[in-house]
């Protein structure tokens, strides 16, 4: 449980740290970094054992990171980006892009294509899991407000 805490404060502050950056509202800002922190915490809780997140990981993560994007744009009438693009900032797949760098100089061709293809494959799961809750709550928004016509 002491894991875990430590895990949801660093995700948060790994969220805070780039909304600052980007120069996100005040009264947005601790709820940006609480959609980080939950994000990288539901996909850590899938398999808690380790700390490289999966693919699965990472889209469970992403997926959550962007529903509550959308929810708390409604909620404090604020743009999804300004949650869904600090949010995602846990969950973006640096280790394995460093790892990818570190095998190609030391010539580990192999071992440098099998961590390049895990990043390119954890960070198009990101692009994805964005793209599909927000075409959802597109698609959820244009349904309520056009009434189904009878015929």
């Amino acid at each position: 449980m002491v894991e875990f805490i430590k895990y949801f404060i660093l995700a948060f502050v790994g969220s805070i740290a780039p909304a600052m950056v980007i120069n996100i509202e005040k009264r947005i800002l601790l709820w940006a970094g609480l959609g980080g922190a939950l994000g990288f915490c539901i996909a850590l809780a899938l398999h808690p054992d380790s700390l490289s997140l999966s693919v699965t990981q990472t889209f469970v993560g992403t997926v959550v990171v962007g529903i509550y994007s959308e929810l708390m744009a409604k909620y404090l009438k604020a743009p999804s980006t300004v949650f869904c693009v600090p949010g995602i900032f846990p969950l973006v797949p640096g280790v394995t892009a460093y790892q990818t760098v570190q095998s190609l100089v030391e010539n580990k061709t192999q071992q440098a294509t099998i961590y390049a293809l895990n990043t390119v494959f954890k960070a198009f799961t990101i692009a994805f899991g964005i793209m599909i809750v927000t075409a959802l709550f597109r698609f959820v928004r244009k349904a309520v407000r056009r009434p189904r016509q009878s015929s």
